[in-house]
Protein backbone atom coordinates (compact mmCIF):
# COMPACT_ATOMS: atom_id res chain seq x y z
CA UNK A 1 0.00 0.00 0.00
CA UNK A 2 1.51 3.45 -1.32
CA UNK A 3 0.86 5.60 1.89
CA UNK A 4 3.81 7.43 2.41
CA UNK A 5 2.96 10.57 -0.19
CA UNK A 6 -0.53 10.62 1.54
CA UNK A 7 0.88 10.27 4.97
CA UNK A 8 2.80 13.63 4.36
CA UNK A 9 0.16 15.52 2.73
CA UNK A 10 -2.14 15.13 5.88
CA UNK A 11 0.54 15.39 7.97
CA UNK A 12 0.19 19.34 7.55
CA UNK A 13 -2.85 19.06 9.58
CA UNK A 14 -6.58 20.92 9.97
CA UNK A 15 -6.23 24.89 10.27
CA UNK A 16 -9.69 25.51 9.73
CA UNK A 17 -12.48 26.00 12.48
CA UNK A 18 -15.21 23.36 12.51
CA UNK A 19 -18.21 25.50 12.36
CA UNK A 20 -21.30 24.47 14.16
CA UNK A 21 -23.32 22.32 11.54
CA UNK A 22 -26.73 23.04 9.71
CA UNK A 23 -28.70 21.62 6.73
CA UNK A 24 -26.26 22.13 3.50
CA UNK A 25 -27.57 24.29 0.76
CA UNK A 26 -27.10 24.28 -3.17
CA UNK A 27 -24.91 27.79 -2.09
CA UNK A 28 -23.20 26.22 0.37
CA UNK A 29 -22.39 23.36 -1.77
CA UNK A 30 -21.54 25.51 -4.82
CA UNK A 31 -18.67 27.62 -1.96
CA UNK A 32 -17.96 24.27 -1.02
CA UNK A 33 -16.71 23.38 -5.06
CA UNK A 34 -15.33 26.52 -5.41
CA UNK A 35 -13.04 25.91 -2.22
CA UNK A 36 -11.89 22.44 -3.98
CA UNK A 37 -11.12 24.01 -7.15
CA UNK A 38 -9.27 26.97 -5.80
CA UNK A 39 -7.00 24.56 -3.87
CA UNK A 40 -6.72 22.96 -7.43
CA UNK A 41 -5.86 25.43 -9.45
CA UNK A 42 -3.55 26.76 -6.90
CA UNK A 43 -1.94 23.52 -6.86
CA UNK A 44 -1.57 23.80 -10.77
CA UNK A 45 -0.42 27.23 -11.32
CA UNK A 46 2.47 27.37 -8.04
CA UNK A 47 3.76 24.12 -9.85
CA UNK A 48 3.82 24.58 -13.26
CA UNK A 49 5.37 28.03 -12.40
CA UNK A 50 8.03 26.34 -9.99
CA UNK A 51 8.88 22.89 -13.06
CA UNK A 52 9.83 23.97 -16.51
CA UNK A 53 10.09 22.05 -19.63
CA UNK A 54 13.43 20.80 -18.76
CA UNK A 55 12.83 20.07 -15.19
CA UNK A 56 9.89 17.38 -16.73
CA UNK A 57 12.59 15.93 -19.38
CA UNK A 58 15.22 15.48 -16.41
CA UNK A 59 12.50 13.39 -14.15
CA UNK A 60 11.92 11.22 -17.34
CA UNK A 61 9.05 12.71 -18.39
CA UNK A 62 8.61 13.57 -22.48
CA UNK A 63 7.30 17.35 -23.29
CA UNK A 64 3.49 16.19 -23.79
CA UNK A 65 3.49 15.26 -20.31
CA UNK A 66 4.00 18.95 -18.99
CA UNK A 67 2.05 20.51 -22.09
CA UNK A 68 -0.67 18.17 -21.25
CA UNK A 69 -0.74 18.82 -17.69
CA UNK A 70 -0.87 22.76 -18.70
CA UNK A 71 -4.27 21.93 -19.65
CA UNK A 72 -5.80 20.42 -16.80
CA UNK A 73 -4.55 23.39 -15.35
CA UNK A 74 -6.59 25.62 -17.67
CA UNK A 75 -9.44 23.62 -16.67
CA UNK A 76 -9.20 23.90 -13.33
CA UNK A 77 -8.63 28.02 -13.32
CA UNK A 78 -12.02 27.77 -15.67
CA UNK A 79 -13.90 25.51 -13.23
CA UNK A 80 -13.11 28.56 -10.98
CA UNK A 81 -14.20 31.10 -13.14
CA UNK A 82 -17.71 29.16 -13.60
CA UNK A 83 -18.08 28.76 -9.83
CA UNK A 84 -17.07 32.62 -9.20
CA UNK A 85 -19.64 33.62 -11.94
CA UNK A 86 -22.35 31.72 -10.27
CA UNK A 87 -22.24 32.76 -6.55
CA UNK A 88 -21.41 36.45 -7.99
CA UNK A 89 -19.65 38.68 -5.14
CA UNK A 90 -20.46 36.22 -2.30
CA UNK A 91 -17.94 33.71 -3.75
CA UNK A 92 -15.44 32.46 -1.50
CA UNK A 93 -11.78 33.68 -2.03
CA UNK A 94 -8.26 31.54 -2.35
CA UNK A 95 -6.53 30.38 0.77
CA UNK A 96 -3.13 30.35 1.30
CA UNK A 97 -1.90 26.38 1.00
CA UNK A 98 0.88 23.90 1.48
CA UNK A 99 1.34 21.01 -0.43
CA UNK A 100 4.47 18.51 0.16
CA UNK A 101 5.93 18.89 -3.30
CA UNK A 102 9.50 18.40 -3.51
CA UNK A 103 10.10 17.41 -7.11
CA UNK A 104 8.22 16.69 -10.54
CA UNK A 105 7.54 13.37 -9.35
CA UNK A 106 6.16 14.59 -5.84
CA UNK A 107 3.56 16.72 -8.17
CA UNK A 108 2.77 14.26 -10.30
CA UNK A 109 2.35 11.64 -7.81
CA UNK A 110 0.16 13.77 -5.48
CA UNK A 111 -2.03 15.30 -8.92
CA UNK A 112 -3.61 11.97 -9.33
CA UNK A 113 -4.58 12.44 -5.84
CA UNK A 114 -6.16 15.54 -5.83
CA UNK A 115 -8.12 14.94 -8.85
CA UNK A 116 -8.95 11.34 -7.31
CA UNK A 117 -10.58 13.36 -3.97
CA UNK A 118 -11.85 15.95 -6.61
CA UNK A 119 -13.92 13.41 -8.63
CA UNK A 120 -14.85 11.83 -4.97
CA UNK A 121 -16.19 15.11 -4.00
CA UNK A 122 -18.44 15.66 -6.91
CA UNK A 123 -19.62 12.41 -6.70
CA UNK A 124 -20.65 12.35 -2.88
CA UNK A 125 -22.36 16.29 -3.20
CA UNK A 126 -24.71 14.93 -5.97
CA UNK A 127 -27.04 13.71 -3.92
CA UNK A 128 -27.64 16.83 -2.06
CA UNK A 129 -28.03 19.33 -4.64
CA UNK A 130 -31.37 20.01 -5.38
CA UNK A 131 -31.28 22.57 -8.49
CA UNK A 132 -31.42 20.47 -11.44
CA UNK A 133 -29.16 22.54 -13.60
CA UNK A 134 -26.24 22.40 -11.23
CA UNK A 135 -26.50 18.71 -11.11
CA UNK A 136 -25.51 19.16 -14.64
CA UNK A 137 -22.83 21.28 -13.91
CA UNK A 138 -20.85 19.78 -10.92
CA UNK A 139 -21.83 15.87 -13.72
CA UNK A 140 -19.82 17.99 -16.27
CA UNK A 141 -16.70 18.60 -13.82
CA UNK A 142 -16.97 15.66 -11.78
CA UNK A 143 -16.36 13.44 -15.43
CA UNK A 144 -13.78 15.91 -16.18
CA UNK A 145 -11.99 15.46 -13.27
CA UNK A 146 -12.14 11.64 -13.62
CA UNK A 147 -10.28 11.91 -17.11
CA UNK A 148 -7.54 14.42 -15.44
CA UNK A 149 -7.10 11.20 -13.09
CA UNK A 150 -7.29 8.78 -15.54
CA UNK A 151 -4.71 10.10 -17.59
CA UNK A 152 -2.54 11.07 -15.17
CA UNK A 153 -2.55 8.01 -13.79
CA UNK A 154 -2.45 5.63 -16.74
CA UNK A 155 -0.33 7.80 -19.49
CA UNK A 156 2.34 9.25 -17.33
CA UNK A 157 2.39 7.26 -14.44
CA UNK A 158 1.81 4.02 -16.32
CA UNK A 159 -0.64 2.42 -13.40
CA UNK A 160 -3.97 1.60 -14.10
CA UNK A 161 -6.26 4.31 -15.27
CA UNK A 162 -9.31 3.44 -12.62
CA UNK A 163 -9.40 2.29 -9.37
CA UNK A 164 -12.49 -0.32 -9.58
CA UNK A 165 -16.03 -0.73 -11.18
CA UNK A 166 -17.11 2.39 -9.53
CA UNK A 167 -15.68 5.32 -8.18
CA UNK A 168 -15.81 6.36 -4.30
CA UNK A 169 -18.39 9.08 -2.96
CA UNK A 170 -17.07 10.92 -0.34
CA UNK A 171 -19.17 12.90 2.34
CA UNK A 172 -18.71 16.91 2.58
CA UNK A 173 -17.03 16.82 6.02
CA UNK A 174 -14.78 13.56 4.60
CA UNK A 175 -13.51 15.35 1.58
CA UNK A 176 -13.40 18.57 4.19
CA UNK A 177 -10.84 16.73 6.39
CA UNK A 178 -8.61 15.77 3.61
CA UNK A 179 -8.62 19.15 1.97
CA UNK A 180 -8.04 21.36 4.99
CA UNK A 181 -4.79 19.50 5.53
CA UNK A 182 -3.21 21.87 2.67
CA UNK A 183 -4.95 25.04 3.73
CA UNK A 184 -2.79 26.77 6.10
CA UNK A 185 -5.10 30.01 6.04
CA UNK A 186 -8.30 31.30 4.57
CA UNK A 187 -9.69 35.11 4.14
CA UNK A 188 -11.66 35.74 7.35
CA UNK A 189 -14.51 37.07 5.04
CA UNK A 190 -14.78 33.80 3.29
CA UNK A 191 -18.59 32.21 3.84
CA UNK A 192 -18.42 29.86 6.83
CA UNK A 193 -19.49 26.34 5.45
CA UNK A 194 -21.45 23.67 7.55
CA UNK A 195 -18.37 21.41 7.26
CA UNK A 196 -16.17 19.86 9.98
CA UNK A 197 -12.84 18.51 9.78
CA UNK A 198 -12.04 14.88 11.42
CA UNK A 199 -8.71 14.65 12.54
CA UNK A 200 -6.02 12.68 11.11
CA UNK A 201 -5.47 9.56 10.42
CA UNK A 202 -2.58 7.40 8.56
CA UNK A 203 -2.75 3.56 8.40
CA UNK A 204 0.77 2.07 7.55
CA UNK A 205 1.37 -0.63 5.18
CA UNK A 206 1.66 -3.60 8.58
CA UNK A 207 -2.10 -1.74 9.74
CA UNK A 208 -0.46 0.21 12.28
CA UNK A 209 -2.83 3.07 13.19
CA UNK A 210 -1.64 6.71 13.67
CA UNK A 211 -3.86 9.36 14.86
CA UNK A 212 -4.60 11.23 17.88
CA UNK A 213 -7.77 10.05 18.11
CA UNK A 214 -8.58 7.32 20.75
CA UNK A 215 -8.15 3.92 18.83
CA UNK A 216 -9.95 2.11 21.74
CA UNK A 217 -13.01 -0.10 20.76
CA UNK A 218 -12.63 1.33 17.86
CA UNK A 219 -13.08 0.35 13.87
CA UNK A 220 -11.42 0.95 10.34
CA UNK A 221 -13.92 1.12 7.61
CA UNK A 222 -12.83 1.08 4.55
CA UNK A 223 -14.62 2.59 1.48
CA UNK A 224 -13.83 1.16 -2.14
CA UNK A 225 -16.03 2.02 -4.87
CA UNK A 226 -19.74 1.09 -3.41
CA UNK A 227 -18.26 -1.37 -1.50
CA UNK A 228 -17.60 -0.98 2.61
CA UNK A 229 -16.69 -3.09 5.32
CA UNK A 230 -15.29 -2.34 8.98
CA UNK A 231 -12.25 -3.90 10.38
CA UNK A 232 -11.41 -3.93 14.31
CA UNK A 233 -8.33 -2.37 15.69
CA UNK A 234 -6.31 -4.03 18.53
CA UNK A 235 -3.18 -2.24 20.21
CA UNK A 236 -3.17 0.27 17.77
CA UNK A 237 -3.09 -2.44 14.41
CA UNK A 238 -5.98 -3.05 11.93
CA UNK A 239 -6.44 -6.31 11.84
CA UNK A 240 -7.16 -8.14 8.72
CA UNK A 241 -7.87 -5.00 6.21
CA UNK A 242 -7.89 -5.47 3.09
CA UNK A 243 -6.11 -3.71 0.51
CA UNK A 244 -8.34 -2.64 -2.86
CA UNK A 245 -6.83 -1.55 -5.92
CA UNK A 246 -5.81 1.25 -6.64
CA UNK A 247 -7.17 4.77 -4.73
CA UNK A 248 -9.43 3.87 -1.90
CA UNK A 249 -10.31 5.76 1.47
CA UNK A 250 -10.47 4.54 5.31
CA UNK A 251 -12.09 6.23 8.70
CA UNK A 252 -11.53 5.33 12.02
CA UNK A 253 -15.04 4.94 13.65
CA UNK A 254 -16.62 3.90 17.34
CA UNK A 255 -19.63 1.88 14.89
CA UNK A 256 -19.06 -1.70 13.87
CA UNK A 257 -21.83 -2.09 11.57
CA UNK A 258 -20.51 -0.62 8.36
CA UNK A 259 -23.92 0.90 7.19
CA UNK A 260 -24.43 3.11 10.02
CA UNK A 261 -21.23 4.79 10.12
CA UNK A 262 -21.61 7.86 9.27
CA UNK A 263 -20.20 11.53 10.42
CA UNK A 264 -21.57 11.12 14.11
CA UNK A 265 -19.40 8.10 14.88
CA UNK A 266 -16.54 8.92 12.28
CA UNK A 267 -13.67 9.88 14.88
CA UNK A 268 -10.53 10.35 12.96
CA UNK A 269 -9.93 10.23 8.53
CA UNK A 270 -10.07 9.56 6.08
CA UNK A 271 -7.11 7.92 5.15
CA UNK A 272 -6.28 7.57 1.20
CA UNK A 273 -4.88 4.27 0.40
CA UNK A 274 -2.89 4.11 -3.01
CA UNK A 275 -2.21 0.22 -3.81
CA UNK A 276 -1.58 0.99 -7.76
CA UNK A 277 -0.41 -1.60 -10.27
CA UNK A 278 1.60 -1.35 -12.88
CA UNK A 279 -1.10 -1.00 -16.12
CA UNK A 280 0.98 -3.56 -18.11
CA UNK A 281 0.64 -6.57 -15.59
CA UNK A 282 -2.05 -8.83 -15.38
CA UNK A 283 -4.84 -7.50 -13.29
CA UNK A 284 -4.37 -8.54 -9.95
CA UNK A 285 -7.30 -10.26 -8.42
CA UNK A 286 -9.26 -7.38 -6.13
CA UNK A 287 -8.73 -8.52 -2.18
CA UNK A 288 -12.27 -6.14 -1.20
Amino acid sequence: MKTSLVACALGVGAVLAAPTKRAITDTDILQYALTLEHLENNFYSTYLGQFSQSDFAAAGFPDWVRNRIEQIAAHEAQHVALLSGALGSAATQPCSYKFPVTDVMSFVGLATVVENVGVSAYLGAAASIMDKEYVTVAGSILTTEARHQAWINSAVLKDAAWSGPEDTALDFDEVYSIASAFITGCPSSNPTLPVKAFPALTIGSDGTVTTTADTSNAYVQVIAGLTTDTFPVTNGMVQGMPQPQGISYAVLTSQQNSTLVSDDNILAGPAILHNPFVSQDSNPAPSF
